[in-house]
């Protein structure tokens, strides 16, 4: 991101961190990995800074920068008008000075962020900031019903939308706001399903499918985005998995990894987090049984890089059903005892010892 700000300022154009961005920085929370700004030139002078610009045709957006940076170019990128007095405020990135156009200082230091629906003419606009902005806080807007659904939003203005509120700090209060306005129902049936999941209150005392996935995210440690997206899938399996054999929902894992695969190639995500998701979802069970599974058929899991993000989306879901730590806390003793055997020469992964003309065999192979 300072490359871009480095070229932006080499071209002398003037630009402001604005919306979002501006208010992720006052509030001094983790920057999301998608940047807001707004540059005093036109789309001619800044595809000659950036010969990979690209012009997605979105409601917050003139140009796009990869999964960067969303541009809107205008004339006076300090005066203009870019909606809600919230979407307003902005920042100069080299300054570091602040500017209240919208006169939203002492909410913005109550943190009582309570934006209005009716501040937006643009209905795709208006989705999308109100989303984003209810993610600062931690209950969501009390005007949601007011939303409107723009009839066919582009799969990057959802992608967006989604990295949007996965990054932010408070997730929850932007997925409410979708679903009470009806857009996850229409775009994402995948996610709905999960308030139709019926949870046994004995395993469960959170609540439904929907209730148990939003109170995981209380309990993550990072907003990494991959991290964050199996935390939101790692369920929707759960809809057309059948009770066999003493198992409420059987397989619901592995099935709830092919859907994800499908819900994020269908969104435009890479192929790296797809199958990283995948993952992590197709194995986010197999972490309890680590202590009793022989170690054969756990060493492969756990010689892959992924398998420490898997632990930490098994501490999100088991704490979030409220239940004992002892199972985390077995599952990652168990796994730091593997690690150290796989380090020993002299170990097998299971702690037995190798045999000394197997070490010489080996070293000399």
């Amino acid at each position: 991101m300072t490359e871009i700000y480095s070229r932006l300022e080499e071209a002398h154009l003037l630009f402001f961190e604005y919306g979002i961005t501006a208010l992720d920085a006052y509030l001094d929370e983790k920057p999301r990995p998608l940047k807001f700004l707004a540059v005093q030139c036109s789309l001619v002078e800044l595809a000659r800074v950036f010969d990979v610009l690209e012009y997605p045709n979105l409601p917050y957006a003139d140009a796009s920068l990869c999964d960067e940076v969303r541009f809107i170019c205008t004339e006076d990128a300090l005066e203009e008008n870019l909606g809600s007095p919230w979407m307003n405020f902005k920042r100069s990135p080299s300054t570091g000075v602040y500017y209240d156009k919208g006169d939203i200082y002492n909410s913005l230091k109550a943190r009582n962020i309570q934006p209005s629906s009716s501040e937006y003419s643009e209905i795709e606009r208006s989705l999308f900031d109100f989303t984003l902005l209810a993610t600062l806080s931690e209950l969501p807007p009390k005007t949601i019903g007011s939303i409107a659904l723009p009839p066919s939003p582009s799969v990057l203005f959802q992608r967006d939308l989604l990295i949007g509120i996965l990054s932010g700090p408070y997730p929850v209060s932007g997925f409410e706001v979708l679903k009470q306005s009806g857009f996850i129902a229409r775009e994402w049936p995948e996610i709905a399903l999960l308030d139709n999941v019926d949870h046994s209150k004995d395993f469960h005392p959170e609540g439904n499918g929907w209730n148990h996935t939003m109170q995981t995210f209380s309990y993550r440690k990072t907003r990494d985005i991959t991290l964050s997206l199996a935390l939101l899938l790692h369920d929707i399996g759960k809809s057309e998995s059948k009770s066999q054999k003493g198992h409420r929902f059987d397989r619901h894992a592995e099935l709830g990894a092919k859907r994800a695969e499908k819900f994020l190639s269908r969104l435009g995500f890479s192929e790296e987090i797809q199958e990283d998701v995948k993952f992590l979802i197709r194995y986010h069970m197999m972490p309890a049984a680590l202590p009793i599974l022989p170690v054969q058929k756990t060493e492969a899991l756990i010689r892959d890089p992924r398998f420490s993000v898997l632990l930490e989306l098994f501490r999100c879901d088991e704490f979030s059903s409220f239940k004992n730590a002892e199972r985390y806390y077995d599952a990652c003793n168990m796994y730091q005892s593997i690690r150290r055997n796989l380090r020993n020469p002299y170990r097998k992964a299971d702690g037995s010892k190798i045999h000394a003309s197997k070490r010489s065999y080996s070293h000399f192979s």
